[in-house]
């Protein structure tokens, strides 16, 4: 009877906690339900599994592997550790990597992984301390994302953060290191005055009016707009606690100047994650982080740096800044950013608040019901003065404008999880359900007329900008179910479902299914097995459906806009047309796979094969005007994306006083459009178009043929009515056609790690082969004179320019206010993507004990590293490693006003008591 009063009183705690927490289990605990250290176990989506009977394509990564970079963005620190994911970064203090997971299965639909934090799906890139983490998962096939169903389709990135310790002892660690940045802009070389002077006055129809008698080295904007930054990044953490309270507090202050002058970026983080045993079957673990970050702008655009032209000094004879206005100056846009920067600048704040009220309890030994609850706030502000003073501020007397934004996100979920084994047969199984919503807002308001040296608005301004702002909402439910059969450890089967509902769509499609299912089978526990130098062989293969979330929020529905007046009275102008049968982008993906583990663990071998197809892509089509209405979201297409990956660890020695071992992972994938809507052309931004049988990253534009040797016209191709093909100087008579795609063709890295006794040694080379990149800057500093009044780049090796008859050039004819439109878009300006870069390499030295012990310290090390040290690349521009150009925010293969990527050098102590 009591027995039963105490099982009654565990299943009113449960319904109790049922109706308000509702999230989503994900901890790494390791979870078998009985206390068992009998063999590893790797958290791979909502459930712990043994790696012994692990059927997923999952890369897992430990802390040790992610600290050879130092850097305050956690996705920036995944590039080269693990096969399969592509990371193209920033250099920007406080920017984000954009990650991409087995290339691009979509042509419109969002294609960055989706960012999972301790159970907790995210939106976006987490804005956390790198040093909290204690390990990440990159989960790549479907048995590892179905369970995530809408939001799993371009893989997952799981990141798990410190937990305390149940040694009955605390541990505080402190690390101390400060990193030195500088600029750098590859292969692009800017003309000086001399330079430029023989280009300008090279220059066919120069006016009789041009500058004469400039020719000197004048002033060099880039190398005076840029720095050597500087960033400081400190860490406090403790680890302590018993068997019934764990503990892990962190807090980390990170501080970082840029490299373009006049940009600062400052972040406090602090966490806590704590696990109390309350009762022998009731666990609660709260988790509570916070960061708060602050950033001040008074850069100049990159981009003006590239252009003004050397000619012109920003300071006069006596030192002060000059008015372009007021003052001799050659540059076309008469801009002077020092002048306006005396007074002008612009700063922001951010605070990101996560907070977790998780609990566990244990009903048998077989069965666990585990809730995990998650409130996640952001709240942004930035504000922007122009003085009426500086040249920007002339035509407006001043102006100061401010954005807000607030970002909610809720996330629940309840989960009963059950484990038991029956002889040599284990079942394991979860059954859940999930919800989770977003709610964002921002809104932006300016004046005009305002009072030198204020920032607030009721400061005497005349008159303001039109108030504008968004607001959206959006939310799913789902139930899960996942179940592992798996038979003496050598044969293992696993299936899982995920029925969802999202607000993103109409009654028609609200719900979707996602599934996956897979298998595996631990070869070299079979008896005919005898093959001694192979420890572990496993095969596996994955088959499911997932799926791919839409950008718009209310693309199902009719939607009109306020903006228009009509005698005096505000419209309401039709501005998109509802599709109510608008459903989600689902994906199949296939995956077939073998790890291998031989010579007594010291040789690591991954390999996987996947075949994935996309069914339903997502476009906003346009549509004709005459309708009354210009847009509707259609699913109008299908996508083929397939691959390889490898992956190889070999550890060469093994000894107490040396290990080394050597790492290498290689991916390469293929993509192709099957088909569109009506199976015709569908216009992408960035010259890019989906057109069936092609890559989706085709560039779709005018093929480039060269210079004509006898005049120096630029030649583009013409693809006739009957498929002939013929050369035209005029650039409006040439065919748009695809010249290309920016799908690498293999992409990878190598790694080593060497210890002799207390010294160690890190290094990690990234590369990648194939691909083009669209270097679209060249179209303003490699014009032909299109831009006589902007600075221009230094031809390349190789590179020639036509000067008469009979030359064979690779540029053509220079001429002054030049309108061929050889700088207009065309595969001239398409360039090789490939490159090698050495990512980083560290040297440090742990401080033996009998030293570190007089000093009452546990552990002591120190260490330098260098990161991206050089580049091999024939690119021409800055970086070929491009990230998101200019202000936008994906991948698209074209090279802008992109921050580069420093070259670093650090200086780092750590510690513990």
């Amino acid at each position: 009877m009591r027995k039963n009063a105490i099982n009654l009183k565990k299943v009113g705690v449960i319904f109790f906690l049922m109706p308000g927490l509702i999230y989503s289990q994900n901890t790494k605990e390791k979870d078998t339900l009985k206390e068992q250290k009998i063999e590893d176990v790797v958290i791979v989506g909502y459930k712990t599994q043994k790696k012994s009977s692990l059927t997923a394509a999952v890369s897992v990564i430990s802390d040790k592997k992610l600290k050879d970079t130092n850097t305050s963005d956690v996705s920036s620190m995944l590039q080269g550790k693990a096969a399969g994911a592509q990371i193209m970064q920033s250099g920007a203090p406080g920017s984000t990597a954009t990650v991409k997971i087995r290339g691009t299965s979509t042509i419109n639909g969002p294609t960055d992984a989706l960012w999972v934090v301790d159970g907790v799906m995210m939106n976006g890139t987490p804005n956390l301390d790198p040093n909290q983490i204690e390990s990440i998962n990159i989960l790549k096939d479907a048995t590892s994302t179905a369970l995530y169903g809408s939001r799993g389709a371009n893989g997952i990135v799981q990141v798990f953060t410190k937990s305390g310790t149940s040694s009955g002892k605390g541990t505080l660690n402190v690390s101390m290191n400060t990193s030195f940045n500088t600029f750098t802009n590859g292969k692009f070389k800017l003309m000086d005055g001399e330079q430029f002077y023989d280009y300008f006055n090279s220059l066919q129809n120069v006016p009789a009016t041009a500058p004469r008698g400039v020719r000197a080295p004048g002033y060099n904007w880039l190398k005076n707009g840029t720095q050597t930054g500087v960033a400081k990044n400190y860490t406090v953490d403790f680890r302590g606690g018993s068997q019934n309270s764990k503990t892990y507090i962190s807090g980390n202050y990170y501080d970082e100047t840029g490299t373009i002058k006049g940009f600062d970026y400052n972040r406090l983080s602090f966490r806590i994650n704590h696990e109390q045993t309350v009762k022998p079957w009731l666990i609660l673990k709260p988790k509570v982080s916070l960061s708060y970050t602050t950033g001040k702008d008074v850069r100049a655009s990159l981009f003006e740096m590239y252009l003004n032209l050397p000619w012109d000094n920003p300071r006069d004879a006596n030192g002060n800044y000059v008015n372009p206005n007021t003052s001799v100056w050659y540059g076309r846009d008469h801009r002077n950013y020092l002048y306006d920067q005396q007074w002008n600048y612009g700063k922001n704040n951010q605070l990101d608040l996560v907070g977790n009220m998780d609990a566990e309890i244990k009903i048998t030994d077989y069965l666990k019901f585990i809730t995990t609850n998650n409130v996640t706030y952001r709240n942004f502000d930035s504000m922007y003065y122009i003085d009426p003073r500086s040249i920007s501020g002339e035509s407006n007397k001043g102006e100061l404008s401010e954005t807000y934004l607030k970002d909610i996100s809720k996330f629940f979920n309840q989960m009963l999880r059950f484990d038991k084994d029956f002889g040599v047969h284990n079942v394991n199984a979860l059954a859940a359900y999930e919800y989770s919503d977003r709610f964002y807002k921002t809104s932006t308001a300016g004046v005009f007329g305002v009072v030198p040296g204020t920032d607030i608005f009721d400061t005497g301004a005349s008159s303001g900008h039109k108030p504008s702002g968004t607001k959206f909402d959006r939310a799913y439910n789902a139930l899960l179910f996942n179940a592992e059969y798996v038979y003496d450890k050598k044969y293992f089967v696993q299936g899982s479902l995920r029925s969802e509902s999202s607000s993103a769509f109409g009654a028609n499609h609200r719900s979707g299914l996602f599934y996956s299912y897979s298998a595996g089978w631990n070869v070299h526990k079979e008896k005919f097995f005898h093959v001694k130098q192979i420890n572990e062989w496993k095969l596996r293969a994955s088959s499911g459906l997932v799926g791919n979330t839409p950008a718009p929020n209310y693309g199902w529905q009719d939607l009109y806009a306020l903006t228009q007046k009509y005698n005096g009275q505000i419209g309401a102008t039709w501005s998109q047309l509802g599709n109510p049968d608008l459903t989600w982008e689902s994906i199949v993906q296939n995956n077939i796979g073998t790890d291998i583990r031989a010579f007594d663990n010291r040789l690591t071998i991954n390999i996987d094969y996947f075949n994935n197809k996309t069914k339903n892509l997502l476009a906003l089509v346009t549509l004709p005007a005459l309708t009354g209405v210009d847009r509707q979201y259609l699913n109008i297409g299908d996508v083929k994306n397939k691959g390889w990956e490898f992956n190889v660890n070999y550890a060469f020695i093994k000894t107490k006083d040396v290990t080394w071992d050597l790492g290498f992972n290689v991916s390469t994938y293929q993509n192709e459009v099957l088909s569109t809507r009506n199976n015709a052309i569908q216009y992408l931004n960035s010259n890019g178009a989906a057109i069936p049988g092609y890559d989706v990253t085709s560039f779709y534009m005018r093929k480039w043929m060269g210079v004509n040797p006898d005049n120096g016209a630029g030649l583009w191709e013409v693809v006739n009515a009957d498929g002939s093909k013929s050369l035209t100087s005029d650039y409006n008579k040439a065919s748009l056609q695809v010249v290309g795609n920016a799908t690498p063709d293999y992409y990878g890295s190598f790694s080593t790690n060497l210890t002799i006794k207390n010294f160690y040694m890190n290094a990690n080379v990234y590369f990648s082969q194939g691909g083009q990149i669209y270097n679209f800057y060249r179209s303003f500093f490699d014009s032909d004179g299109a831009y006589p009044y902007y600075n221009q780049m230094v031809l390349q090796n190789g590179w020639n320019r036509w000067e008469k008859p009979g030359d064979i050039a690779t540029h053509p004819v220079a001429l002054y206010d030049n309108n061929n439109l050889t700088n207009n878009t065309s595969s001239r300006y398409l360039e090789d993507a490939s490159f090698v870069k050495l990512r980083s390499i560290r040297f440090g030295y742990n401080f033996p004990k009998s030293l570190i012990e007089k000093l009452n310290v546990n552990t002591a090390s120190i260490f330098i590293m260098g990161e991206n040290l050089f580049t091999i690349t024939k690119f021409s521009g800055v970086d070929p490693e491009v990230g998101p150009p200019d202000s936008g925010t994906t991948y698209s293969g074209t090279a802008g006003g992109i921050y580069p990527i420093p070259r670093r050098f650090s200086l780092g102590f750590n510690f513990s008591f």
